[in-house]
C-alpha cells in the first residue's frame, strides 16, 4: 500500500510537470510564426504601387527613418494612420459619420500609410500586405517594446544580455566567497557552532526575495551609487551583488558537504605524508571535489538566472542592451513579472511573454543537466577508480 502511494505522488508529480512544459511551449511557439496584429489591415493609396512591406520598413516609415522612395513608392515620407494615433485625427465625440468622412479625406493623400481594423478603413484604398518573421524579429532585433504600434519590437537580447551580466557578476561573488565559508566550516569552525551556522543558511535561504529587494533598495542601491559615482545606483552590478548574497547559502552548503565527503584514509594518508591542513585543503581536498565546485556553481546559477523580484527591485528595470554591468537592465524573469499580468491572454505580447518563458526554462535546464553530467561522471570515474 505504501508503495503504491509513493508510486502515485512520484508520477502525479511527474505528469503535473510534464503538463506544465507543454503548455509553456503550446503557449510560446506561437510567437514564431502568428501575425502581431492580425486585426488590422494595411492600406496605401491606390497610385502607391507598393504592395508588399516588411515590418521593419513598416517601423522605418512610421519613425521616419525612410520614406516611400526607398520602397518603391513616391518621394515623400509616409503618413502613417493606426489606432494608437488615430485620436489625433479625429474630434473629440465624432459620429461614426465624421470619422468614415476623416479616414476618406486622409486617404486621399497618395503618402498615406493606414493600419486600421477592416470596418474602419475607407473604400477607396488598396490593402497590401505586411510580412512578418518571428525568428528574425526575436533574435535579429536589439529592441524591446511589445506594444510598440502599429507593429510591435520583441527582440530578447536586451534581456538576454541583462540575464547574463547579473548571473555573471552573482557568480563573481557567490563562487569565491561560497567557497572560502565552506572550507571555514568544514575545516576551522568549532563542532559546538556548526550546527548553529547550518540553521543560519537555511534562515538565509529561506528570506522572502522580496524583503530582499526591499533592503537592497534602500541601503545596497544608494551605496553602490555613491562608491561607484553612478548616475543611478539601478544597475546590473547592483543586482548581481544582491542575488549572489542570496545564493551563498547554497554555494557553501554543497561545497561544505562535498569537502566532508573526501575519504578520510585519503586525508589521513595526506597527513601521514607529513602534509600541513593547508596543503591538503588546497592539493588534496579541492582537487578532488572540483566537479562537485563545478556543479554548485551551475546550480548557483541556475538559481540567480531564475530570480524575479530582487531584480525587478534593484536593477533599474529598463529592457535596453546594456554594454557594461553599470546601466540598468531588465532581465528574462523580471520581463514576465513585469508584462505578464497586462498581457490580454492570446495576444501577441501574451505568446511572446510565454516564449520568454520557454527560453529561460530551456536556459535553466541545460545548466541543470551540465551540473547532473559533471556530477554523474565524476561518480562514475570514482566507481571505477
Amino acid at each position: 500500500m505504501k508503495k503504491k502511494m509513493f508510486a502515485v505522488a512520484g508520477w502525479s508529480t511527474f505528469l503535473v510537470l510534464i503538463g506544465l512544459t507543454v503548455f509553456l511551449f503550446r503557449e510560446g511557439l506561437p510567437a514564431l510564426y502568428k501575425f502581431p496584429q492580425p486585426e488590422l489591415v494595411f492600406a496605401v493609396h491606390p497610385a502607391n504601387p507598393v504592395v508588399r512591406l516588411s515590418a521593419e520598413a513598416v517601423r522605418a516609415l512610421a519613425e521616419g527613418k525612410a520614406d516611400w522612395a526607398a520602397f518603391g513608392g513616391p518621394a515623400r515620407p509616409a503618413r502613417l494612420v493606426h489606432l494608437a494615433n488615430l485620436e489625433r485625427y479625429l474630434p473629440a465625440y465624432a459620429s461614426a459619420a465624421e470619422i468614415q468622412r476623416i479616414l476618406a479625406d486622409l486617404a486621399a493623400d497618395t503618402a498615406i500609410l493606414l493600419a486600421l481594423p477592416a470596418p474602419l478603413l475607407p473604400e477607396a484604398v488598396k490593402p497590401i500586405s505586411v510580412t512578418w518573421q518571428g525568428w528574425r524579429e526575436l533574435f535579429g532585433s536589439l529592441y524591446w517594446s511589445p506594444t510598440y504600434e502599429p507593429l510591435p519590437r520583441v527582440g530578447v537580447w536586451p534581456l538576454l544580455v541583462g540575464s547574463v551580466w547579473v548571473t555573471f557578476i552573482g557568480l563573481m561573488l557567490v563562487v569565491p566567497l561560497g567557497l572560502a565559508m565552506a572550507i571555514y566550516v568544514a575545516e576551522f569552525l568549532p563542532r559546538t557552532l556548526y550546527y548553529p551556522i547550518k540553521v543560519l543558511w537555511e534562515v538565509l535561504a529561506g528570506l522572502p526575495s522580496v524583503v530582499v529587494g526591499f533592503w537592497g533598495l534602500v541601503v545596497v542601491v544608494p551605496a553602490v551609487k555613491s562608491v561607484l559615482h553612478l548616475s543611478a545606483g539601478e544597475t546590473a552590478f547592483t543586482a548581481g551583488l544582491l542575488l549572489g548574497w542570496i545564493t551563498l547559502p547554497l554555494m557553501a552548503s554543497l561545497v561544505e558537504e562535498a569537502l566532508q565527503a573526501v575519504p578520510r584514509l585519503l586525508v589521513e594518508s595526506s597527513y601521514g605524508l607529513g602534509a600541513t591542513r593547508w596543503q591538503t585543503i588546497l592539493r588534496l581536498k579541492l582537487p578532488y571535489i572540483l566537479p562537485s565546485i563545478a556543479t554548485a556553481a551551475l546550480l548557483s546559477a541556475g538559481r540567480i538566472l531564475g530570480e524575479t523580484m530582487v531584480v525587478l527591485m534593484v536593477s533599474g528595470n529598463a529592457p535596453l542592451l546594456a554594454t557594461t554591468p553599470f546601466q540598468p537592465v531588465r532581465t528574462l524573469p523580471a520581463t514576465l513579472a513585469a508584462e505578464l499580468g497586462e498581457a490580454p491572454i492570446g495576444s501577441y505580447h501574451y505568446h511572446v511573454l510565454f516564449f520568454l518563458g520557454a527560453l529561460l526554462f530551456l536556459l535553466t535546464l541545460a545548466l541543470n543537466l551540465a551540473a547532473y553530467a559533471i556530477q554523474s561522471r565524476y561518480l562514475r570515474a570514482q566507481t571505477l577508480g
